[in-house]
């Protein structure tokens, strides 16, 4: 924090990110496109950034005691420096601010993911209850046409009883 503040750019309680309905663009596959949440966060570029950094250090050998890192590191940045203006201050303050920046673009989508989570929430609530509903008119209906059915068919019968009486038929009615 010290060296943030030291070094010029904003401080890390000064890095937001303003919200809006769409706060940072994504890259291709769903991926966050990080400089554009630099950018939103309005950090401006370093000389030698952080990611830079990281690749020097990534190249060094895995088996090099960690003091021969730093050692070899800071050899780069100081030589670098005086062609560039890059130094290890600059270097943790571009990591700081960017840390800081992330930080404010992951509390941008959850605050976004949860109002989409509760909006949808109460979609579902509604459509269950218009399903409930529905299922309620599907019973009654149901209800309805087996007793619709049932006096139908009782009816048939009465009017079957009269046809076989007055036909004559072979197998002799209830009434017959």
């Amino acid at each position: 924090e010290q060296i943030v503040r030291e070094t010029p750019g904003p401080n890390l309680d000064e890095i937001s990110i303003p919200e809006d309905t769409n706060p940072v663009p994504k890259a291709p596959a769903g991926q966050v496109d990080f400089s554009a949440v630099y950018a939103k966060a309005g950090l401006t570029p370093a000389a030698f950034t952080a990611e830079q950094a990281h690749e020097v250090i990534s190249s060094l050998p895995a088996d090099l005691p960690i003091e021969a890192k730093r050692a070899t590191v800071q050899a780069t940045l100081h030589t670098m420096g005086k062609a560039m203006g890059v130094n290890t201050e600059s270097v943790v303050a571009d990591a700081g601010r960017k840390i800081a920046a992330l930080s404010a673009y992951e509390d941008i989508l959850t605050h976004q993911a949860s109002t989409y989570v509760a909006q949808l929430e109460a979609k579902i609530g509604e459509l269950q209850s218009q399903i409930g509903s529905l299922q309620s008119e599907i019973a009654q209906t149901k209800t309805m046409l087996e007793s619709a059915i049932g006096t139908c068919d009782a009816e048939s019968e009465r009017l079957d009883d009269v046809l076989e009486f007055l036909t004559l038929d072979q197998s002799p009615s209830r009434n017959a």
